[in-house]
């Protein structure tokens, strides 16, 4: 137990920069190496200059005590827990200090974004007590062995090859990257496109999953203590473990006791999911889907909306524990149109998609940091402008006059007050305008040029992109 007046590097409470998972949660990457949080490598771009990124890139990576990055190839769970990195970073935000993995969230907060570290830490904090997992912290950082949530991204396979993606997180990039990349020019593009280490370097690998009992054997000792199990891209679905690591949970009695979470872009899944899910506690379906119609074509490279479409249908016609949300990418290229996309959703009637309170009954988003020439900040003044307009003069005002029809708002027996103070509706889409306006990326327009001039090329869209985004013709 902690010795309150001896430890000087402690607050008496709870800071303000406290986040819940450093306690909680390790993360993954598709090449096996772990992370604070899934968003954490997104604290190195804070500059529109990538030379100046934080960390050089691997600010999120959790560094074994010799300084080489944790991974699961070679790295026990137990050692990374308490590794004098994982320890530093909870003894900075008891200090109420800043750690450089989170300043992603720190930063959108201060832009009236509601941060990853907003909402996990108010989740967690009605599961557990949190000023007893700080009260378990003893002087050094260091806390029991009981891992609650693990973020686990098995490997980069993928059907997609979605615009903001990389060979990095993605099998369906591969084959376009080998095409795209020697035709890159601009230098900073061609660094931040770089695929140099393609899962090989720092023992990393984009099979750590396979042939691993070590990590097999080290994370069924945490199972009896798991909350939460997360599963994301590469595309978790179409991966064999995932499904092997479910059979392995029901097996041994522990799936009434756990939440499954994804993120996925559902394009196909085993046929028997939906009964394996059937034996968890609970379910939170994060649906990745970026826009509407073409727009979604075009970014989540190479679906159909057809077929999309109908999987918002199967998902909503889910089991009673099944709870669906979308994923939403916020980035240059659909930040113009998230209202049709809003729209569209709203008039489908959905039956639990977003049910309230859940994106106040609308969407869930996050923002797109990496590749950093897709970042909304990218885009030029006259631009944001118009986007800006567009949600303060039409969508805001349409929310306004809708707000009774987005999904559960009506059921709950919500007032209009109690619905403008959630914090994921129109604040957010608020937030979203004051978070683009907040710097001017512009100077990295020409990699934004040349990036997607090179992926219409290739994919065949040379002549149809600005049919479908005519924001873009003054960025093209």
């Amino acid at each position: 137990m902690i010795n309150k007046t001896e430890d000087k590097d402690r607050y008496n409470d709870i800071s303000e920069t406290f986040c819940a998972l450093p306690w909680l949660h390790l993360s993954s990457r598709p090449d096996g190496k772990m992370r604070t949080c899934c968003t954490s490598n997104a604290s190195s771009v804070q500059d529109p200059d990538s030379s100046k990124k934080v960390g050089g890139g691997e600010v999120g990576v959790v560094k074994n005590n010799d300084g080489v990055p944790a991974n699961f190839n070679h790295t026990s769970l137990e050692d990374a827990w308490n590794s004098d990195y994982m320890k530093n970073v909870r003894k900075m935000m008891l200090r109420g200090e800043k750690p450089a993995p989170c300043l992603k969230c720190y930063k959108e907060e201060e832009a009236g974004h509601l941060s990853k570290r907003n909402w996990e830490t108010n989740y967690w904090g009605n599961r557990y007590n949190l000023h007893n997992l700080v009260e378990e912290t003893d002087i050094t950082g260091k806390i029991p062995p009981k891992i609650r949530y693990i973020d686990l991204r098995m490997g980069s396979k993928c059907q997609l090859a979605c615009v903001m993606c990389s060979p990095h997180d993605s099998t369906g990039w591969i084959k376009e990257w080998n095409k795209i990349y020697p035709q890159i020019t601009n230098e900073k593009l061609k660094n931040t496109s770089a695929w140099d280490n393609k899962g090989r370097n720092d023992g990393a690998s984009y099979n750590w999953h396979k042939n691993n009992p070590k990590f097999w054997s080290d994370l069924y000792e945490q199972i009896p203590h798991m909350y939460q199990l997360y599963f994301a891209g590469g595309e978790s679905l179409i991966i064999d473990e995932h499904y092997d690591l479910l059979e392995e949970c029901i097996k041994n009695g522990y799936a009434k006791n756990i939440e499954l979470r994804y993120n996925s872009n559902a394009v196909e899944w085993r046929d028997d999911l939906f009964d394996l899910w059937a034996e968890f506690k609970r379910v939170r379906f994060h649906y990745s889907i970026d826009a509407h119609g073409e727009h979604n074509d075009y970014i989540r490279y190479p679906t159909d909306w057809k077929h999309q479409e109908e999987v918002f249908w199967k998902l909503d016609n889910t089991s009673d524990n099944v709870e669906v949300t979308t994923a939403t990418t916020i980035m240059a290229l659909n930040v113009g149109y998230i209202p049709e996309f809003v729209q569209w959703k709203v008039a489908q009637n959905f039956r639990k998609i977003n049910k309230w309170p859940l994106g106040a009954g609308g969407i869930n988003m996050h923002f797109a940091y990496w590749p950093p020439q897709l970042n909304v900040k990218v885009l030029p003044a006259e631009v944001k402008q118009t986007i800006t307009d567009k949600y303060e003069q039409e969508f805001i005002p349409w929310m306004m006059d809708n707000w009774q029809s987005f999904t559960g708002v009506k059921e709950a027996g919500l007032t209009q007050e109690q619905w403008l103070s959630a914090p994921y509706g129109v604040k957010r889409f608020r937030g979203i305008i004051k978070f683009m306006n907040a710097e001017d990326w512009t100077q990295r327009l020409p990699e934004t040029r040349q990036y997607l001039n090179l992926v219409n090329k290739q994919r065949g869209w040379e002549t149809k992109f600005l049919e479908v985004f005519p924001l873009f013709k003054e960025v093209l």
